[in-house]
């Protein structure tokens, strides 16, 4: 029976873990068990192979009622590091490869207690392999169907893929389905993993919940006409900046329909072969891999991303949320635009607004807004589904703005003693998205000191990577796409926020 802690300390290693309940277990018989604890998250799965052993341990520490009032019916509460755990029955089935693991330890441990030594093998490790075959599965967002994670799907690319674990990054290449078709490849950060969520042998999958969007490559094809190699050879004075052309080009995404939601839909689940599973899990030892989750994650469809974006601007833009600001309007439309939550989700929020906040004054509803963003919990394992809920997300931002009022934190405005200063609205483009941030305090140059009673109808854009440092030289890769289509697109054209369009315009920073 696999048992799912909570409320751990979130510091607290794997190893660490295990001996805190290493004599809890003990004084219950059981001395054979599977600790598995993430990097830097605040919860742990215990695969118990006993499964009457399991629920007694749960029958003493463990918590039928969520919340203080279930942690209070508690038999024998325990406590890690001042913080009260949280131990209840996991959703998830335990692995059947963890079982026969524990159960070829309990027998080693028996034999090695008759013959009253240890059993060592001295086996020589053999390198792990970091290279798999498979196929994406779905891209979209984590989200709950009752109380079960699920991956929202809203789109998935044909035909099988790479999967490449390298020192720093994953390298996804997709195979082309026609000789002369280009080769697409996706490279994912290690230090842009919210979670790295690993099936079981019966459901191979592999799920990646991203902070950022992922970067896109395109390979062009291998040549293999012989002419054109024959004259390449012949070439007695090659130009210098030819002979190592880059070899791929960056891409905004792996096609036109991913392009409409690459900026937002941050989760990618990939099927592998069942046998991988185990091996992929493995590569979490290895210094700098990202740590590995156990965790079976169903999948959902749902109203297409783009449909819910459209509704949302379209009521950002209608006359029944006339009451609400541009300020407030431009944190909400943030919300989805920037990945806290689905559209969808948004919509629900905005609706329960119009009632709860219909007098509060707009500029301490905004800064509510922005402090909540960063409340909201990424949906995953360590977090419940109540916690994404209509209703909690509601309390939780009735809390900021009633925090904001009991700090007086926001009793005047910072920029109104100043005359030099403005509360400027910023986005961020990127090859893969525009993202909102702000508004912060600006200097006014002279073209906000000429409109100073307008300065909301201006915005400040920056153009940088999807991590936020600026897009760098690449020897390996042409970044000619980002620069004359991607960012020469938006400088000539028009974006449209909360229904207000804003013309891009090159300013020089001192005027």
């Amino acid at each position: 029976m696999e048992v799912h802690v909570r409320n751990l300390h979130e510091g607290a290693t794997e190893k660490q873990t295990k001996q805190y309940f290493k004599p809890i277990l003990a004084r219950l018989n059981i001395h054979v068990f599977h600790c598995q604890k993430p990097r830097n998250k605040g919860f742990a799965n215990i695969t118990i192979p006993d499964r009457a052993l399991a629920q007694k341990f749960l029958a003493l520490h463990g918590q039928i009622k969520p919340g203080r009032e279930g942690f209070m019916l508690v038999k024998q509460k325990l406590f890690h590091h001042g913080k009260p755990v949280n131990c209840t029955q996991s959703n998830n089935a335990a692995d059947d490869f963890i079982l026969k693991s524990l159960e070829r330890e309990r027998k080693d441990k028996q034999l090695a207690g008759r013959r009253g030594l240890l059993a060592s093998s001295a086996t020589k490790r053999q390198p792990l392999q970091r290279s798999f075959s498979g196929h994406l599965s779905a891209i979209g967002s984590l989200d709950y169907e009752g109380n079960h994670l699920v991956v929202v799907d809203y789109y998935r690319i044909r035909g099988t893929c790479q999967m490449k674990f390298l020192r720093r990054s994953v390298l996804i290449e997709f195979f082309a389905t026609r000789p002369s078709d280009p080769i697409r490849q996706m490279e994912i950060s290690y230090n842009s993993i919210e979670s790295l969520l690993v099936g079981t042998s019966a459901h191979p999958y592999v799920t990646f919940a991203l902070a950022e969007a992922p970067r896109c490559f395109e390979k062009a094809a291998p040549v293999d006409d012989a002419v054109s190699q024959l004259f390449d050879r012949l070439a007695l004075h090659p130009r210098k900046d030819n002979r190592n052309p880059p070899k791929r080009r960056r891409m905004t995404a792996i096609d036109a329909t991913h392009q409409a939601i690459v900026g937002s839909c941050l989760c990618y689940s990939f099927q592998v072969e069942p046998g991988h599973i185990k091996i992929i899990t493995s590569l979490q030892r290895l210094p700098g891999y990202p740590s590995v989750v156990p965790w079976r994650v169903g999948y959902a469809i749902k109203l297409p991303f783009t449909q819910q974006m459209t509704q949302l601007n379209t009521a950002l833009s209608a006359e029944r949320y006339q009451e609400f600001s541009f300020t407030v309007k431009f944190q909400l439309q943030r919300l989805a635009q920037n990945g806290y939550l689905p559209p969808y989700k948004v919509l629900q929020l905005m609706q329960a607004m119009k009632g709860t906040f219909a007098d509060a004054d707009q500029s301490i509803l905004a800064t509510a807004l922005r402090r909540f963003s960063n409340q909201i919990p990424y949906a995953g394992p360590g977090v419940d589904a109540t916690d994404l809920s209509p209703a909690t997300l509601l309390e939780l931002l009735v809390e900021a703005h009633d925090h904001l009022l009991r700090e007086n934190e926001y009793s005047v405005d910072l920029t109104r003693p100043y005359e030099h200063l403005a509360d400027i609205h910023k986005i961020t483009v990127t090859p893969a998205g525009v993202y909102l941030y702000g508004p912060e305090p600006e200097v006014k140059n002279r073209v906000l000191r000429q409109y100073s009673a307008f300065t909301s109808h201006f915005l400040q854009v920056t153009f940088s990577d999807e991590d936020g440092e600026p897009i760098r030289y690449d020897r390996r890769s042409s970044l000619e796409t980002i620069y004359a289509e991607r960012f020469k697109k938006v400088l000539s054209g028009n974006l449209s926020i909360c229904g207000r369009p804003y013309e891009v315009r090159l300013i020089h920073e001192p005027l």
